[in-house]
């Protein structure tokens, strides 16, 4: 049993270090260090990163993402309120480039460098999906009936599981957990 908890953990990290990308499968914070020091900011689950390299318990990963000019909040895509990373000030990212969406607003194409523990990677996204469903099922028909995930877009879903996370008692992973389901089911 031993040979296994030593060979696991280094044949998980050759995956994902193989892989160059992976998924966060819970809300973590990102170091800036390889170890449990101060935090640049949190990676929202669901969120994709690419890994860069590995250092004990630790894998270095960056996240690219878009967030209009002074935000905190990183997004995935251009437009698409899907938050892929937040930090506690607008400094913290590098800009990469500008694009602008279909409405000319300008978007900023950011990227931020950083550590988390290994442990909180997946190779997929389906599995880290799949917990957002339960607990879209889970928690959200318990005052009405359970709205049909398609029924509305990516961009109305945040507000709506805002409005509604106090009378569900949902916590903040949770109620992310279930946003980045209901945000990727139809996509």
């Amino acid at each position: 049993m031993k040979p296994f908890k030593a060979i696991a953990p280094l044949c998980i990290v050759a995956t994902l270090v193989c892989a160059q990308s992976a998924f966060v499968a819970q809300n973590v914070p990102l170091f800036a260090t390889a170890s449990d020091g101060s935090a640049l900011g949190e990676l929202i689950v669901a969120s994709q990163v690419n890994v860069l390299s590995q250092k004990g318990e630790f894998t270095e990963v960056e996240f690219v993402g878009f967030m209009p000019e002074g935000s905190t909040k990183a997004y995935e895509k251009i437009g698409m309120l899907m938050v892929g990373f937040e930090a506690p000030t607008p400094s913290t990212y590098k800009v990469i480039g500008q694009k602008k969406d279909e409405y000319e607003s300008i978007w900023l194409n950011v990227s931020v460098k950083g550590f988390v523990k290994t442990k909180a990677l997946k190779e997929t996204k389906a599995s880290i999906l799949e917990e957002g469903k339960a607990a879209f099922q889970a928690k959200c028909g318990t005052c009405h009936a359970l709205h049909p995930e398609g029924e509305f877009d990516a961009n109305v879903w945040p507000s709506i599981l805002e409005a509604m996370s106090p009378q569900a008692g949902l916590s903040s992973a949770e109620r992310y957990s279930i946003e980045k389901y209901l945000q990727n089911y139809q996509h």
